[in-house]
């Protein structure tokens, strides 16, 4: 079984915090990288010299008490250990990084990002941008009713096209053969004039790392489990 793997945390306004212990606030907002989501459908990373230098994270601004929901805490929230800015633009903690490192140390492109994180919030040692380099053709489009569309692209007149339509339980994949990355993105494939089309923002993990993650940062990850075959 894999899952797919998205992360919890992003950065939240003061004034409507997030329902969640973990929180951050960036300021000033980090700006999107251009052309981000065109290297997402091809499949590209990132290069190095679109992603920022450094963040700055600012203390939590302390919630009224009648905006309170059981639970919430008041003052500075400990530091996620991953999360995203902007669609697609994932970050990672060290801490983070040594527990996929544990199964896999070359599916992932860690770019070193600085983050000014005040004390209170608990940082890490370090923070990374990360590139999903893991690539994977495991979906079994044919065990489940995938919806298709005609294309109009240049060259692609008349092919049909299929995309993965949510929920991930849906999805079918076959068990990944020896060798196969622990934490990877399904990339397009195509069959005469049907094209099965990955996705660039879909992060696939094992099971195994999914639940080594799971265990480590309570709270900081969703896993939807995509039945195996």
């Amino acid at each position: 079984m894999a899952y797919l793997l998205q992360f919890v945390n992003c950065p939240y306004d003061p004034e409507e915090p997030m329902p969640t212990p973990l929180g951050f606030i960036p300021d000033p907002y980090p700006g999107f990288f251009h052309g981000t989501g065109e290297l997402k459908r091809l499949f590209q990373p990132v290069p190095r010299d679109k992603v920022h230098k450094t963040i700055t994270i600012v203390s939590d601004v302390p919630v009224a008490d009648f905006l309170k929901d059981p639970g919430d805490v008041d003052g500075d929230r400990p530091m996620p250990d991953c999360f995203w800015i902007g669609k697609g633009n994932d970050y990672v903690s060290s801490r983070f990084r040594a527990v996929v490192e544990r199964y896999d140390r070359d599916a992932v492109e860690y770019i070193e990002v600085r983050f000014n994180i005040p004390a209170s919030k608990k940082p890490a040692e370090a923070y990374y941008h990360i590139n999903v380099l893991g690539r994977g053709q495991s979906i079994d489009w044919t065990a489940w009713p995938a919806r298709g569309r005609r294309g109009r692209g240049q060259g692609r007149e008349n092919k049909l096209f299929y995309g993965l339509d949510w929920p991930p339980a849906n999805w079918v994949m076959r068990p990944p053969p020896a060798g196969h990355p622990a934490i990877w993105h399904e990339v397009d494939k195509e069959v005469d004039d049907q094209v099965y089309c990955g996705s660039g923002t879909h992060v696939f993990v094992t099971n195994e790392l999914g639940d080594a993650l799971k265990a480590a940062f309570p709270g900081q990850v969703r896993l939807y489990a995509v039945r195996e075959l």
